[in-house]
């Protein structure tokens, strides 16, 4: 009960606080021994087709817990799994990992992270055309005639070449003791 307490406290002082801060930046672990961020290197060298890379992101991950009494508040020290298609990088949280980009073909990533006294949780991080969210942001600020040049806009580009990334990953987590949600 005493622990239960101080827990509490401490989450209720810490949702007046800023942001957590994020000392490092966490590099992945490509799958079957590859180097490098670009997973698909050496397979692109081999003549494979495999997706042309795009750069990268630093990528946000995030955790918080979720109290009846206060909302949500932001947490450190879960351990976070972050998984693609190949790669993995195990961070404690707040945490930043840089990530391979491979525009439409980049492959969701599942947030898998734990903390002694919250139930585990999992989330999945899809990719968004950044590209063309911007396109249709500006046309909405022009009402219908804005929202049908947009249209007409992307329709007419090559949005082979857009800008794809990962929004930060938010997980929430509920105490032990709370009952699951669906």
């Amino acid at each position: 009960m005493r622990k239960s307490m101080t827990l509490l406290c401490l989450l209720l002082l810490a949702g007046c606080a800023t942001p957590l801060e994020v000392g490092s930046i966490t590099e992945i672990k490509p799958a079957g021994g590859v180097q490098g961020l670009d997973v698909y290197a050496a397979r692109r060298t081999a003549g494979e087709p495999v997706p042309e890379f795009a750069g990268d992101q630093v990528l946000d991950v995030r955790t918080y817990a979720y109290l009846e009494s206060s909302g949500e508040v932001e947490i450190a020290g879960a351990t976070c799994e972050v998984t693609a298609r190949d790669f993995t990088a195990t961070v404690q949280t707040p945490a930043k990992v840089r990530v391979p980009l491979y525009r439409e073909k980049t492959s969701a990533l599942s947030v898998s992270c734990a903390k002694v006294g919250f139930q585990k949780r999992l989330v999945v991080a899809e990719v968004f055309d950044v590209t063309r969210a911007q396109r249709m942001g500006a046309g909405g600020s022009g009402g219908l005639i804005g929202v049908t040049a947009a249209l007409i806009v992307d329709g007419m580009s090559d949005n082979s070449k857009n800008d794809w990334r990962y929004r930060p990953a938010r997980v929430v987590l509920l105490p032990a003791n709370a009952a699951p949600t669906q």
